[in-house]
């Protein structure tokens, strides 16, 4: 699951209650945010401000539109224009500060949210921002002060604990950032967020069954994030619930039917209850929707091989090598393929190409020291078994004690 830093909210529905309430506001505004209708709601306050150009809450709200659609340059002219009309306005400062440091101007943006805390020190979104832009600057002690600090201002802040969180993992705190989540949920039980961190953390910590329990819970609290459904079926096809893993992805097809990775994750899942014809419908699936998913076309290759559809096998083995020839899965498989149909020099061939881009791949130089041995070419059997030997694999070992003078 991918976990980013997280800027504070935007302030518009706020302030936009306060503009609303000002004569000539359009009828329904709120209502057309809420939606989701931004155009409707731009051209509302286009007119509202071509009758009031100097309401600053205006051109506040009407940036924070174009940040929520992108626009970034309108929107810090719009904040720009709110700043003009009052100097003191600490949320335009951070708006700004947002818009300028998504473009990467993180100078301007830094300045930006200085001027905020300046303004209104006791604002514990000026110093999440601060933090996020000190993080994405890879100053992580930095921005861990700054969260301490809206943390602070606001003990029930979801977005300060999971980004001191995620600086502790970066400096490889795994443990910290554990402790910072597990506070989140004792101040906010329901924090979705909290958990889905959480179980991040603990999948790279190793704690699995922890992970797999968070997962569960943040869940139950948000039944409509595909992303949480497919890294729970991650962990459940790990633990050989592979049914289970593939009614995770099941769920999430549903939610993103346009996501190649929910197929190939079922692929996977299926390939291993096993289920062959299915992980090909869900590979070629995957593949329609992501035409360079190198990973689904091996896998769809397996399963090919696997049916006793060897030339099928070969043609998507040799795809996923065309799409990416410096890696090194589409050689491996594709030598395996071979050597089960007897075509002993293509395997060769195969090995000898993937340990030139991983001279170290332990597995391809005992199998290729096989294949050696099988056309009775012991010297170069011995040195392979040798170097897997010097790299730590017993079984090495053995193979050239029997097979090597």
């Amino acid at each position: 699951m991918k976990i980013v830093f997280f800027l504070s909210a935007a302030f518009f529905f706020l302030l936009q209650g306060n503009v609303s309430a000002q004569a000539g506001m359009p009828a329904g505004i709120r209502e057309l945010l809420l939606k989701g209708q931004y155009g409707e709601a731009l051209a509302g306050f286009d007119e509202f401000i071509a009758k009031n150009p100097n309401d600053a809450k205006a051109y506040y709200s009407r940036g924070s539109i174009y940040s929520a659609t992108g626009e970034f340059e309108k929107a810090i002219g719009d904040y720009t224009k709110a700043i003009a009309l009052d100097p003191r306005f600490a949320e335009a400062y951070i708006n700004r500060g947002s818009a300028l440091s998504e473009q990467k101007k993180f100078d301007a943006a830094l300045a930006d949210y200085n001027k905020a805390i300046a303004l209104a020190p006791a604002m514990a979104e000026a110093y999440n921002n601060r933090g996020y832009l000190l993080s994405m600057r890879n100053k992580h002690e930095e921005a861990i002060k700054d969260f301490d600090k809206a943390i602070g201002l606001n003990p029930k802040y979801s977005r300060a604990y999971v980004n001191k969180a995620l600086s502790l993992s970066v400096l490889e705190d795994r443990k910290g950032a554990i402790a910072v989540l597990t506070e989140l949920i004792a101040q906010v039980p329901d924090a979705y967020e909290g958990y889905m961190n959480r179980a991040v953390q603990y999948v790279a910590s190793g704690d699995k069954k922890k992970a797999l329990a968070d997962y569960n819970k943040g869940i139950a609290l948000n039944p409509s994030d595909a992303q949480a459904y497919l890294s729970r079926s991650k962990l459940r096809d790990e633990a050989g619930d592979h049914a289970g893993a593939v009614e995770d992805c099941d769920m999430a097809a549903g939610l993103e039917p346009g996501n190649a990775e929910v197929y190939y994750l079922r692929a996977r899942a299926e390939y291993d209850l096993p289920d062959y014809a299915a992980v090909i419908e869900d590979c070629t699936r995957a593949i329609q929707l992501k035409p360079s998913h190198s990973e689904a076309y091996i896998l769809r290759g397996n399963a090919y091989d696997l049916r006793g559809d060897y030339i099928s096998a070969l043609k998507d083995y040799g795809k996923a090598i065309e799409l990416y020839p410096k890696e090194t899965a589409g050689y491996e498989q594709r030598a395996v393929a071979k050597a089960r149909q007897k075509d002993i020099v293509g395997a060769l061939s195969d090995l000898s190409r993937l340990l030139e881009l991983d001279p170290k791949n332990v597995k391809a130089l005992m199998m290729r020291g096989d294949l050696y041995l099988h056309e009775n070419k012991k010297e170069f059997a011995c040195e392979d078994f040798k170097r897997a030997e010097e790299l730590g694999n017993g079984a090495a070992i053995s193979k050239r004690l029997f097979n090597c003078k």
